[in-house]
């Protein structure tokens, strides 16, 4: 949850009743949206909810890139502007070749590594243009360092949120993947029809989406001791903790919940012998990786001096603001399907 701060001295401030009606309208627009995107993954194609995901990664990572140059430290546009599609294009790759989750992270990360060792030549190509930018950004050393400053600045917005977001690809195409499904299961006939990304995203989502409202409920309501972290801002506190934990705990129930009615998914999980209790340990993960998501934000706008990342979504802030556990919980959720599934 993003920390309502004033800019300037760091302090808590009141909110106006105007702006809990812009909070509540605007996350009533966005769970109808995300409803609308799984009707559409389900009964049209599963590559529709990648241009959601896509979205969601650009417009982040632009906003992570907005409060680096606030503090001081450039980036390469181009660097973090293609590497979402490059991330999108390596999950085509995988799986028309055939090939597993694990040349999926490989080239990930390769193509991080070939952009970065890229921009940090980049003087070496064009002296003028490096020189050029550098007076730009008023950054007082030399080339070579500047280059290799923004080349690290760029691959820093490459991995977060970009490449760590992009575990929810992996997750949306879960039952594409060579060897991403134990093969003995198939064989059942009572699990026909059974999409593993279907239950990966539901509790990305779900659990997300809950641990951050039961931690700003709870937080507001329990009204217990703040967290004495200072430099993670000043809004956190040990009941918004237990709240959000709470919260992903009753979203993982409820999406067990509501797949067991379904004899397919249900039969499923008597086969692999995955119980409540399972859905119970995923949901206090994914709360304390949403925990783990939302504190590094919170530590970054902090270091850049701003209560949101942007002004994007009105009594939200920026995407970033919203997606900030989501993040982390991709690459959770994504590991969870690998244990659970592969």
């Amino acid at each position: 949850m993003a920390s309502v701060l004033d800019d300037n001295k760091q302090k808590p401030v009141q909110q106006n009743p105007a702006h809990y009606k812009q909070r509540i309208l605007s996350g009533f627009v966005i769970v109808l949206a995300l409803l609308a995107f799984f009707a559409l993954r389900i009964w049209v194609n599963s590559y529709v909810f990648d241009l959601l995901i896509g979205v969601l990664m650009i417009v982040s990572a632009y906003e992570v890139d907005n409060l680096l140059h606030k503090m001081g430290r450039p980036t390469y546009f181009l660097g973090f502007g293609v590497y979402p599609l490059l991330s999108f294009i390596s999950v085509l790759v995988c799986l028309s070749l055939g090939l597993s989750f694990l040349w999926y992270v490989l080239i990930n990360l390769g193509i991080i590594l070939v952009l970065g060792i890229g921009m940090a030549f980049l003087p070496l190509i064009s002296k003028k243009t490096v020189y050029k930018n550098r007076i730009a950004d008023g950054y007082k050393y030399g080339n070579v360092r500047y280059s290799i400053t923004k080349s690290l600045n760029t691959c820093f917005v490459c991995v977060w949120p970009v490449f760590l977001f992009s575990f929810a690809f992996a997750i949306n195409h879960f039952n594409n993947f060579e060897l991403a499904i134990n093969q003995n299961w198939l064989s059942y006939s009572g699990v026909e029809g059974v999409d593993v990304g279907i239950i990966g995203l539901l509790l990305l989502f779900v659990t997300t989406v809950l641990a951050d409202t039961c931690a700003m409920l709870i937080g507001r309501l329990l009204k217990t001791p703040k967290i004495n972290l200072q430099k993670l801002g000043p809004g956190k506190s040990w009941g918004g903790l237990l709240g959000g934990v709470i919260g992903a705990l009753i979203g993982a129930l409820c999406v067990y919940g509501v797949l067991s009615l379904f004899n397919n998914y249900s039969t499923l999980f008597t086969i692999l012998d995955i119980s409540i209790l399972h859905f119970v340990v995923i949901g206090l993960v994914c709360g304390l990786f949403n925990m783990v998501g939302d504190i590094f934000s919170s530590y970054f706008k902090r270091r850049a001096v701003v209560k949101d990342f942007s002004q994007l979504i009105p009594g939200h802030g920026g995407v970033m603001d919203r997606i900030n556990g989501l993040v982390l919980n991709s690459f959770c959720v994504f590991a969870i399907l690998l244990i659970l599934f592969a």
